[in-house]
């Protein structure tokens, strides 16, 4: 029997979803929306607070959170012909993770026909220098040398730690080496435009550290959002991540 909370999300998230169609479809077509009513933006902000419902109902809904999209934990598993990946979700249920900034650009290849602007490993990268990036700058031992953290990191049981948080800065130095610091888009002739260069490492950056589209990096430049400059620096991000996935392939 179908319990009345499931019902009432269920209809909630038809509602969000035809909120957000009407949003793509008005933004693709330059259509110009009456601002929406206070009430139909709370709703829509709900929906996208939902955890997908393949991971089960006890997710609660937390709208800060963000929106979650599901994935399959799996670990290898032995069987009566050997060894092979199974779901291991509790209940057969999905994990959820938060959406970031690659799917966001994924489903906007998708919604014009085309396939994902990244590979796995490429996204896999991008996405380990973000969380390696915000983690470290956590640490709150910048200012602290190499010498004084061993010293201090005697007898104190410490030692795991300091190792973990000095292999963290060694592989965010290795990506960053092999980021390089050449240019994504470089203007060649500036003739008073407010057209500006932009780096590599700052393209790589304002993707993966802060979560910006290609399209947003390109607008907060004043390039085109369209044709040769979109290819670009998506051409230069993806050799990026691939350099970055080389330079530090273990370190999570």
């Amino acid at each position: 029997m179908i319990r009345k909370s499931d019902l009432d999300a269920a209809v909630d998230r038809l509602i969000g979803y035809r909120q957000g169609a009407l949003k793509v479809i008005a933004r693709e077509r330059q259509i110009v929306l009456t601002p929406a009513k206070e009430k139909d933006r709370l709703q829509l902000m709900k929906v996208r607070a939902h955890a997908p419902s393949s991971c089960g109902p006890e997710i609660p809904v937390a709208p800060a959170r963000g929106i979650t999209l599901p994935y399959a934990p799996q670990a290898v598993r032995a069987t009566a012909n050997g060894y092979e990946p199974q779901h291991v979700g509790f209940s057969g249920r999905d994990a959820a993770r938060a959406s970031d900034v690659f799917d966001v650009m994924e489903q906007q290849a998708q919604r014009r026909g085309g396939s994902a602007p990244f590979t796995p490993s490429q996204v896999d990268a991008g996405r380990r220098y973000g969380a390696l990036v915000e983690r470290h700058s956590s640490v709150g031992l910048k200012c602290v040398s190499v010498e004084a953290q061993d010293r201090g990191s005697q007898g104190s049981g410490g030692g795991s730690y300091m190792d973990a948080v000095l292999a963290e800065g060694d592989a965010i130095r290795r990506m960053e080496a092999a980021i390089g610091t050449g240019y994504a888009l470089e203007v060649t002739r500036n003739r008073g435009g407010k057209r500006r260069s932009i780096t590599t490492r700052a393209l790589v950056d304002m993707v993966c550290i802060e979560g910006l589209t290609l399209t947003e990096v390109l607008k907060s430049h004043a390039w085109s959002v369209y044709g040769d400059s979109v290819n670009r620096a998506q051409a230069a991000l993806a050799s990026s991540l691939d350099q970055m996935a080389r330079a530090a392939p273990a370190l999570r």
